[in-house]
């Protein structure tokens, strides 16, 4: 088994999808040979706040407890030692790569792992959109999830 190597995932608020990703890569009991130490934030600099309620059901069906998630915006120190940082959608590349360069190289796009005709060039906000939406999301990044760590297997 390989050592533990930091994974961060990064979304705009760090209410919905970084964390959902979050939570859900730490609570995989797969037969993939990796472990990720993981965390996640988001690059609107929000700070301290819970997890969307549509979010926190979302996982809950799923059996996963995001209920203690706090968000956190990004920084230097959280993104020094990543293995990957993996970003939701073009704009917080755009960020990561604006106000981290260091981080260019260990940007994964997570919707290049979605099934095809699935992403639609991101992994869309689900924010104001209900209930189902989060579902879909989830699922959505659970499945991207597994194709990327596939990918590592392979490597």
């Amino acid at each position: 088994m390989s050592s533990e190597r930091q994974v961060i995932f990064i979304c705009s608020g760090n209410i919905c999808r970084s964390p959902m990703a979050e939570a859900l890569l730490a609570s995989r009991s797969s037969p993939h040979r990796h472990s990720f130490a993981v965390d996640s934030a988001g690059t609107l600099g929000i700070e301290d706040h819970a997890a969307n309620p549509d979010a926190v059901r979302a996982l809950e069906e799923a059996g996963i407890d995001l209920k203690n998630h706090r968000s956190r915006a990004i920084t230097d120190e959280l993104l020094v030692n990543a293995f990957a940082i993996v970003v939701m959608a073009p704009e917080h590349e755009e960020y990561l790569l604006s106000r981290h360069p260091g981080s260019a190289g260990a940007i994964v796009r997570l919707w290049k792992f979605c099934p095809e005709g699935q992403s639609a060039g991101e992994i869309e906000d689900p924010l104001g959109r209900g209930l189902d939406e989060f579902r879909r999301i989830r699922d959505l990044i659970s499945e991207a999830l597994e194709h990327w760590l596939n990918t590592l297997d392979d490597a």
